[in-house]
């Protein structure tokens, strides 16, 4: 079992599915979506992990970002980039991995704001033809990282058994 938090973009999806379906093996297991803390392997409280959210998130207030752009990653990923409201999503992602979640901190590589469109990493030669099918499609998203919606998983990459959203907004008083 693991547990991972992720945005699930408030924007018509139906281009990027269809793009996912040739390349992202993930493609029906989970939505576009923004990974904020990676899935957690090891067991930990389920509890303390809300609490630890809910705290967190209790400061924070919606915020825009604009996806455009496409970057390979360093394991033959393709992503969809995050341009603006990069640096909010990096800084609530280390604000995530603070208290209980500090151990599970990855620095290295560095963490990425972006959207998988795909995985090649078993066939590299393919990447060049999705690279180029991509950019035909000029994807260009706006919008608002307003809820996360944190999900337990079984069987990581296999099945989400659940999932709770938790509501961005400052609380006022």
């Amino acid at each position: 079992m693991a547990y991972a938090l992720v945005y699930y973009l408030n924007i018509n999806t139906k281009r990027i599915n269809k793009f996912r379906q040739k390349y992202d093996p993930q493609v029906d297991l989970i939505e576009p979506h923004i990974t904020l803390v990676f899935p957690l392997l090891q067991s930990i409280d389920e509890d303390s992990l809300t609490l630890h959210i809910k705290s967190i998130l209790s400061t924070w207030k919606p915020f825009p970002i604009h996806l455009k752009g496409l970057q390979k990653s360093w394991d033959e990923y393709l992503f969809l980039m995050v341009q603006e409201g990069k640096e909010d999503i990096i800084k609530l992602h280390n604000e995530l991995y603070t208290g209980i979640l500090a151990e599970y901190c990855r620095e290295n590589p560095p963490f990425v704001p972006h959207l998988t469109l795909g995985v090649f990493s078993e066939n590299r030669v393919q990447y060049a033809q999705a690279l180029e099918e991509a950019q035909e499609l000029d994807l260009d998203y706006r919008c608002m990282v307003d809820k996360l919606s944190l999900l337990k998983i079984i069987d990581v990459n296999r099945q989400i058994v659940w999932s709770e959203e938790y509501i961005i907004s400052i609380r006022l008083g």
